[in-house]
């Protein structure tokens, strides 16, 4: 038990880590960091542990993020192109269960054809989730989109199907064609009928506790959780598709009428919540195990003396060539007839084509579906076992480094020009309200949380480099801050009292510097520096209780101002001769924001302002800019200056920091501990 909760622990850990790689190279798709990760955990022994039977898999992981999926899909395009779907989900599917088992069932004889299909069912249906990775790095057109997902969410049904009549075929001996056509449709109906009624229930139920006054969000929610497992749940049970009854929920549970009161906006604010943490996991999941079961079942076929390792890799990899030549005649021959019957040129779909023949790649349903084999029915089950993963990783792997060929990689365009003039008003409106306030503090954290937010958007304006010369302009200030310090106790116009407290102050400046690559050396020599000074002030200059009498604070009060005044000169001209090297804007903030602090310093209110941030007390100076903000984005909005999308998102941006704000009612322990001394 206690190897388990470990190896949860180091999959939360590993989870953490593969985001936080996926950032620094964002040119490693997270899912393939994750399947990496995978087969790193299976070679420490997770194999052994994180055991899971495929149909807790596909109940418990797939059935809810198809369900999700389907709620979030744009059904009215996708039945749009129903008729492509429909070629993708049908034919397509048992077109190359036929074809893949034929050529296994050629190559390597010693398998039963009946397995064969069954192996080649199990690789036919493309994989939602695999489609959802690979779309994240690159810009399909909304048309060859709408088509993936629309396959991804049905597909899985038709190859589970095909799949069942294969191992009918192998366990008894017997196959018709009609009573597997007649098998296909009733589990079809069957699933989007329960799905139908799943759906009915719950809006029933909900019906029900409205009248009675018993609506609950918590209660609703779990209720939304529950419905893509029960759909499961109850179709397999009665031996239909689960996968279509989960997708069929899905999509009546996002198309119901949609109603504005408190409640409804209470529940879809958390449940996009709770759904966009629940899918990310599950992803994660399915890729760090697709890693795990790789390593269990390709790693040891491959050492094993009884199995041709190279026979078997070569049977993988014709296996694929052949899983992509399938889908691409067949997608093909579908377009060459729609362009005779518009009248159009057959090179005008060629793009789309490829797009959709290399979009096509396997998941681990393709690995669940062919471990529902029992190991007592056929012999071969470890080969076929390895044949599924292998074309599964394969078919990923192709996918990944074909589509940049065809495909547009999509670039995230950041143009933050309006969003920093919104906010840069706001903050001159704040500047006016805090000279007419009698005190004037609350104003000035209010307009610290903003300069904090321009910051940020001025560095994502530009690109990394930004950000890595934000990076270093703030290592430079640290630098500087901390020259001026030793100088400032060499020449004894500092106490150690007031160079330890200084020393806190250039420590927070640390904490706030973001260690990329290229400043990590720069950053860890500057602290190295630091610290070592402070440790010898603290060897030569040992506190014996030094009393901190109203004098001598007011003394550490004057000098710590001074000091600030003059490392600011020597900061502010240091960033004056560096014009022409780094941005000018991002050089004009970092002064401006320099001689705001100074300012606020000069005021004295420099230890207030960090105690009032511990403890926050201006929610009527927040409310009042994000009053302004709402404004101001009004304004830009009618004079054409924001578009209504971007308006919309940093609306949003409000409510979310407001919510916040008006929530924040929790004492922090220093705040506490300074008003007991206080008493």
């Amino acid at each position: 038990m206690l190897h388990t909760i470990f190896y949860v622990i180091v999959f939360l850990l590993t989870l953490v880590l593969s985001n936080v790689l996926n950032k620094v190279f964002p040119k490693l798709a997270l899912p393939l960091i994750q399947v990496v990760f995978g087969l790193i955990l299976g070679f420490f022994g997770a194999d052994e542990i994180l055991h899971v039977a495929p149909e807790f898999f596909l109940g418990f992981i797939i059935a809810p993020l198809l369900f999700r999926e389907s709620e979030e899909a744009d059904v009215k395009h996708i039945l749009k192109h129903s008729k492509v779907i429909l070629v993708l989900i049908f034919p397509l599917v048992f077109i190359t269960a036929l074809g893949l088992g034929f050529i296994s069932h050629w190559i390597y004889s010693g398998i039963p054809l009946a397995a064969c299909f069954a192996l080649g069912a199990s690789l036919a249906p493309t994989d939602a989730v695999a489609v959802g990775a690979l779309s994240k790095n690159f810009s399909f057109p909304k048309r060859v989109m709408s088509i993936l997902k629309g396959e991804g969410l049905l597909n899985d049904a038709s190859g589970i199907i095909a799949f069942q009549i294969a191992l009918v075929a192998l366990i008894t001996g017997y196959f018709s064609l009609p009573d597997a056509t007649l098998k296909l449709v009733l589990s079809a109906i069957g699933g989007s009928a329960i799905g139908f009624v799943l759906i009915y229930l719950k809006n029933l139920i909900l019906r029900l506790l409205e009248d009675v006054d018993a609506r609950d969000v918590p209660g609703y929610l779990l209720l939304e959780l529950a419905i893509p497992l029960s759909a499961f749940l109850i179709a397999e049970e009665l031996h239909v598709s689960g996968i279509i009854a989960a997708v069929v929920a899905g999509v009546m549970s996002a198309n119901g009428l949609k109603r504005t009161t408190l409640f409804d906006a209470q529940v879809a604010k958390l449940k996009s919540t709770i759904w966009d943490t629940l899918t990310f996991i599950l992803n994660s999941i399915v890729f760090f195990f697709l890693g795990i079961e790789l390593y269990q079942l390709v790693v040891p076929l491959l050492m094993s003396p009884v199995y041709s390792s190279a026979y078997l890799l070569l049977l993988a990899v014709v296996l694929t060539i052949g899983l992509f030549a399938l889908r691409f005649a067949i997608i093909a021959l579908y377009y060459w007839i729609q362009s005779i019957r518009r009248k159009q040129t057959f090179i005008a779909y060629w793009n789309d084509i490829l797009l959709l023949t290399f979009a096509g790649s396997k998941g681990t349903v393709s690995i669940a579906t062919i471990l529902l084999i029992p190991r007592n029915v056929i012999d071969s089950q470890p080969v076929l076992v390895f044949l599924a993963a292998a074309v599964t990783g394969l078919s990923f792997l192709v996918g990944m480094f074909i589509l940049p060929f065809f495909a547009i990689k999509k670039v995230v365009k950041v143009n933050n020009i309006s969003k920093i003039s919104i906010l840069t008003d706001v903050v001159e409106e704040l500047v006016k309200d805090s000279k007419k306030a009698k005190n004037p503090q609350g104003y000035r954290i209010a307009i610290d949380a903003y300069q904090e937010r321009i910051q940020q958007l001025i560095i994502e304006q530009e690109s990394t480099d930004l950000a890595i010369d934000y990076n270093d302009l703030q290592l430079l200030i640290i630098r500087l801050e901390s020259e001026g310090l030793e100088v400032a106790l060499r020449e004894n116009k500092i106490s150690m009292y007031t160079y330890r407290t200084y020393q806190r102050y250039i420590h927070s400046l640390e904490s706030s510097v973001a260690h990329s690559l290229v400043s990590s050396i720069q950053f860890i020599y500057v602290v190295i520096v630091r610290g070592f000074h402070l440790l010898l002030s603290k060897l030569l200059h040992i506190d014996f209780g030094f009393k901190k009498t109203k004098d001598a604070i007011e003394t550490t009060r004057t000098q710590i101002t001074e000091l600030y005044f003059s490392n600011t000169e020597l900061i502010l001209q240091a960033l004056d001769n560096l014009q022409g090297v780094f941005d000018d804007q991002l050089l004009h903030f970092l002064q401006a924001e320099r001689l705001r602090t100074a300012e606020i310093v000069a005021t004295g209110g420099h230890i207030s302002r960090l105690v009032n941030k511990a403890q926050p007390t201006n929610l009527t100076e927040m409310m009042r800019a994000y009053y302004l903000e709402r404004k101001v984005i009004f304004e830009y909005e009618s004079s054409g200056q924001l578009t209504a999308r971007e308006a919309k998102d940093m609306r949003l941006n409000v409510n979310v920091l407001e919510d916040y704000t008006l929530a924040s009612n929790q004492r922090s322990l220093l705040f506490d501990f300074l008003e007991r001394r206080k008493k």
